[in-house]
């Protein structure tokens, strides 16, 4: 895995969000593979997408991206708050990768990825609507908290800046994949099947 970003991928873009976006895509396209089967190659949904940015075209799996510079941090902000309940809990909720660069040198410092059994409503924070003022007055957007999360459930593809072992990477995926049937009630915490 190279763990230099290519700015170049976003030459003809001028925001930071969308040079961060475009490039972070363009380098998991490149180095990434699948950690649910293995497969060396990810392929990219249409821009837009809701939720939803690589499909495994081996086993059918979903990812979404979320990125930043610096650390990840305990929250990660994201989009539409309704959108991401929606989607969370359809039939093909998409696994999550995180990943964190250093914007001076452009260097992957952590890759991760969070199995989509562990997303489940109370970890995605609701945001304040935007104010009147706005441009989308009244728009509601999220947060993924990350600390709600079990440290088993986020698996390192490249942990401070070491990649880790591939082989690794897919035995801790299936040590986690038999919740995948499974639901957590907010009631008691307890799984159900």
């Amino acid at each position: 895995m190279n763990l230099k970003l290519n700015i170049s991928a976003a030459e003809k873009y001028k925001s930071n969000s969308q040079i961060g976006r475009i490039v972070t895509e363009a380098w998991v396209r490149k180095n990434s593979y699948c950690p649910s089967c293995g497969n060396n190659y990810l392929e990219s949904f249409a821009n837009n997408s809701p939720v939803a940015d690589f499909f495994c075209n081996n086993c059918s799996s979903e990812y979404e991206l979320k990125s930043k510079t610096g650390s990840l941090g305990t929250r990660i902000l994201d989009g539409a708050y309704r959108t991401m309940i929606e989607r969370i809990n359809s039939e093909n909720n998409p696994h999550f990768f995180f990943l964190s660069y250093a914007k001076a040198s452009l260097d992957v410092n952590n890759f991760l990825v969070i199995p989509k059994h562990y997303f489940i409503d109370d970890i995605i924070e609701k945001r304040k609507p935007l104010a009147v003022s706005a441009r989308r007055a009244g728009w509601v957007g999220c947060n993924i908290i990350l600390t709600s999360i079990p440290t088993f459930g986020k698996i390192y593809l490249i942990k401070d800046g070491k990649v880790e072992n591939r082989k690794n990477v897919l035995e801790t995926w299936s040590r986690t994949s038999f919740l995948r049937s499974k639901k957590v009630s907010r009631e008691d915490g307890q799984l159900r099947s």
